[in-house]
C-alpha cells in the first residue's frame, strides 16, 4: 500500500482501492512533530483514561512488522469505564495543524481521533488500512496534539501506525521518528528543453486547474503548485 521512493525519483500516485491516477506526487518541506511515530509503548504516549497493553511486530502497510495493536476489552476507565487509548502532549505547537494516523481493526469500529478532547471527530476504522487525518488550530485547552480513544470495550483488535502531527492544513507522506521531529526536504523539479514565453494550464488530482498565462520559461522553471499531487502540465 505504501511504496519508498529512491532519490530522484518521480512517484506516480495512485487512489487507494480504485488505482485510479492521482498525479504525480510532489511534496513541500515538513516536519512531523511527534518524536515516537511508531512506538506507541513509549512512556511519551499517555493512556487516554487506560493506556493499552500492546501487541508488536504486525504487518504496517508498508510491509514492515512495525504496525502495534491492542484490543478493546484490555482497557478500561474513565466515567464509562470503557475508555482507552493514547494521547500525545506537547504545549508548544501553534498554529494550524494536522493529525494523521493508519488504522485498522478486526471488525468495524468507532474512535474518537484528533488532537485533543474537544478537538476531534469520530471515524469509521474499517478491516482494511486507512489514514484518517484531522486538522485543527493549535494550542487546545489541554495541550495535546494527539488523540486516539475507543468506548466500545467489545472484542476487537485494533492495530495502528504511522502516527504524525505537522504545521499546515494538509498530511504529507509518512515521516517516521524515533525520539525526536524528523524533517523531510521539499521535492525539487524543473522543467527541461523548454524556452520561451508560455501560457501553461495545470491540472491537480481532483482535475481543478490553474492557468498562468505569458510565463517567461527558461531551463529550469517550475510554477508553484496549489496541490500536491499534478495531474498534467500543459505548455502552449
Amino acid at each position: 500500500m505504501i511504496e519508498t521512493a529512491g532519490i530522484d525519483t518521480l512517484r506516480r500516485d495512485h487512489v487507494l482501492g480504485t488505482g485510479l491516477f492521482r498525479g504525480v506526487l510532489f511534496e513541500p518541506e515538513a516536519t512531523n512533530l511527534l518524536h515516537y511515530s511508531n512506538s506507541f509503548t513509549h512512556q511519551d504516549w499517555y493512556g487516554h483514561w487506560s493506556k493499552p497493553s500492546f501487541s508488536v511486530g504486525l504487518t504496517a502497510p508498508d510491509g514492515s512488522s512495525t504496525a502495534m495493536g491492542w484490543n478493546c476489552t484490555e482497557t478500561t476507565g474513565g466515567l464509562d469505564g470503557l475508555r482507552g487509548g493514547l494521547v500525545m502532549k506537547d504545549e508548544s505547537v501553534a498554529g494550524t495543524s494536522t493529525v494523521s494516523i493508519w488504522l485498522r481493526a478486526s471488525a468495524p469500529v468507532a474512535l474518537r481521533f484528533g488532537q485533543s478532547d474537544g478537538n476531534s471527530e469520530i471515524i469509521n476504522v474499517t478491516t482494511d488500512w486507512q489514514r484518517f487525518t484531522y486538522t485543527e488550530v493549535l494550542p487546545n485547552a489541554q495541550d495535546r496534539i494527539f488523540v486516539l480513544s475507543e468506548t466500545e470495550g467489545a472484542d476487537i483488535d485494533i492495530e495502528i501506525w504511522g502516527a504524525q502531527v505537522e504545521i499546515g492544513s494538509k498530511e504529507t507522506t509518512i515521516i517516521p521518528t524515533d525520539g525526536s521531529a524528523a524533517s523531510r526536504s521539499a521535492d525539487v523539479a524543473g522543467l527541461s528543453g523548454t524556452n520561451g514565453t508560455f501560457d501553461v494550464t495545470l491540472t491537480y488530482d481532483d482535475d481543478s486547474q490553474d492557468t498562468l498565462l505569458a510565463q517567461s520559461i527558461g531551463e529550469g522553471w517550475w510554477p508553484v503548485l496549489r496541490r500536491n499531487h499534478l495531474k498534467h502540465i500543459l505548455i502552449e
